[in-house]
This record gives C-alpha cells, structure tokens and sequence, in this order.
C-alpha cells in the first residue's frame, strides 16, 4: 500500500513538472529524502515505473520520464528498419503492395508471418526482442490477443524509442496505443443494415472459435442497431467450427434470419450445411461475412476494407520522426458491402 501511494505521488509530481529538470528524475538518494523513505524502496518504485515504460534508464546519464524530448536525444539511434507480424491475410497482400514505395526511400522490411491457428504471445515476443536488439524504428503488428498479450513489452521497446504500431485491436481498449484499424464496429453495423433492408426479421452472429476484441466489436456493432432496425438478434449461437453443432441451430432458427459469419471460409460451410438440411438460401435465411478468408475468395457476400491504405498510412507514421512513439492514435477505416446476391 505504502508503495502504490508512493509511486501515485511521484507520478503526479513528474506530471506537474516539479521534480523533473530536462525530462531527467533526480536520483534515488535526493528522492529518498524527499520522500522519507529508503534508497530501495525508491529505486523498487523506480524499476517498477521502468518495467511499465514510463521511465527509462539510459547508462551513464540517469534515468529519464518515457517519451521526453531529452530522453529521445540520448536514446539508441534507430535503424532504418521496420519489423512487421502479419497474418496470411489481406494485411500481408497490402504489405506487399506498399513496400516497393518505402525501400525505395531506403526502408527495410522484416516480416514475420503467422495464421489465426498459430498466433503465439511467445513467438510474437521472440521476433519483438530480435527487432529490439536490432534498434528497429517501427514494428507494425496484427498482435495477439492471446493472454498474457505483450503490453508490458510494448511500452519497453516504446521507451526505447520504437514505435508500435497496430493493426488490429488485441485489446478492449485501445486508446492508449497507436493503431490504424480496420472499423469492426461499423462492419457488424453495416451488415444488420443491410440485412434489414433486404428484408429479414433476424440476425444471428458466429464468431467461430475467435475471442478476440474485433470479433466482441462485430458483435456490438450488430446490436447498436438491431432495435432501431426491427432486427431481433438471435442469442446463443455456438462458437467454433463444428459444422454438426451449427447444422443443428441453424435448423431450429427462424425463417428470413440473416447469418453473420467471421470470415467467408466459415461462411462458405454454413451456406454448405443449410443447403445439405434442406433450407433454401434467400428464402430461408441469408448470409454475409466480415472478412474474405485467403481460403475461400467470393463465395457469397462479404465486407472488405482499404487494406492498402491502412497498411500506407502505418508506415507514413512509422517513418515520420515527428512522431513520438507514445503519441496515441486511433485511426478507424470503415468497412464496405461486397454483394455476391446472398442477402
């Protein structure tokens, strides 16, 4: 207890500038005194405030507050290489888009791939601590979502000076990171809408066996609306890939009930599954996808994003050194209706 209101007053103290001369924290004998406590028990506060990125000790000058102008100037030089952890979907096609634009300004790139299926918080740490070492400038990620998720890591390699720039949400909230992200929000609210105006009376989500914050905004987005649209939102529809267990509650839905699948690979084996019970696509129920799965390419109708844009405008940033690497950003880019007629 004595420690947490110790370190809240100290926090409070760098914010108002008292204590702070040239973004540096005086050292921990004057801070003992200051606060009337023991050598170890400040530099216990300190490696702790370190450990969670706000401080940063740099050998032979001090330790200083994360993110100071004075701090940045003796900070390790970065190199003009950018990491990036991508899965093996649109975002890892945009890369390749984009990064002729980049090398050609003498840019770098190291990308390190993945798949939902193998998403690891220790594989994605081993590939962070190399580009750390390696005094990367950015990391650009898909991170994982997986506890325990690495934030801990990312405010180290930012008070190292490394921006981390995301690509999808790994957490609830996200307003303290720097991210451009696909609007996940206003995709699960785009297709009730376009669910309603095609005249169904239901709608239910399958967010396959996937736990993850994008997959829980899809899920809002679609109920921010249903009420103000007349769509009553079907609960309970199970998680996973069984297609017996999901053949059995699409058999029990209402008639004219629009499915939302995750991805168009799910999509594709509901569509699949009603058509072998029996129920006639349209008639029966209607089917759209939040994302295009690499596996299974316009099979029925879908929401996309700018990929390339998104993908473009997290490596303006990550090459922009006016920007801090502990400037939060948000960017949202919305989603747009595919139509293959399944609605």
């Amino acid at each position: 207890m004595i420690q947490k209101k110790l370190i809240r007053v100290f926090q409070e103290e760098i914010a108002s500038g008292e204590i702070v001369e040239n973004g540096q924290i005086p050292t921990f004998r004057t801070l003992s005194c200051r606060y009337d406590c023991s050598v170890a028990t400040v530099k216990r506060m300190v490696d702790d405030l370190t450990r969670m990125g706000l401080l940063r000790a740099v050998r032979g000058r001090g330790t200083f507050v994360a993110g100071h102008t004075a701090m940045e100037e003796v900070s390790t030089e970065r190199s003009s290489q950018i990491g990036a952890i991508l899965l093996d979907d649109q975002f890892l096609d945009a890369m390749e888009h984009c990064k002729d634009e980049f090398l050609q300004e003498g840019w770098m790139f190291s990308i390190y791939r993945s798949t939902p299926d193998a998403q690891s918080p220790e594989r994605e740490k081993n590939f962070l601590q190399k580009a750390r070492d390696l005094a990367f400038s950015a990391i650009v990620m898909e991170a994982s979502p997986i506890p325990p998720v690495n934030t801990e890591l990312f405010l180290r390699m930012r008070s190292d000076g490394m921006k981390i720039i995301h690509l999808s949400p790994y957490l609830d909230d996200m307003s303290a990171e720097c991210a451009f992200l696909p609007d996940f929000r206003s995709a699960g609210l785009l297709a009730a809408v376009k669910a309603a105006l095609a005249g169904y009376r239901g709608i239910v989500f399958f967010p396959a066996d996937n736990e993850a914050p994008f997959s829980r905004l899809v899920d809002s987005g679609i109920r921010q609306i249903a009420d103000e649209i007349s769509l009553t939102v079907l609960e309970n529809a199970p998680r996973g890939r069984d297609m017996k267990v999901i053949g059995s509650f699409l058999q029990n839905m209402p008639e004219r009930t629009a499915v939302v699948a995750l991805d168009t690979e799910l999509g594709r084996d509901i569509m699949d599954t009603a058509a072998a019970a029996g129920m006639v696509l349209r008639r029966d129920f209607g089917i759209v996808s939040i994302m295009e799965s690499p596996k299974d390419k316009s099979s029925h109708s879908y929401l996309t994003f700018d990929f390339d844009a998104i993908i473009r405008d997290a490596l303006h940033f990550a090459i922009d050194r006016s920007h801090s690497p502990f400037e939060p950003v948000c960017r949202c880019y919305p989603a747009h209706f595919c139509d293959q007629n399944t609605l």
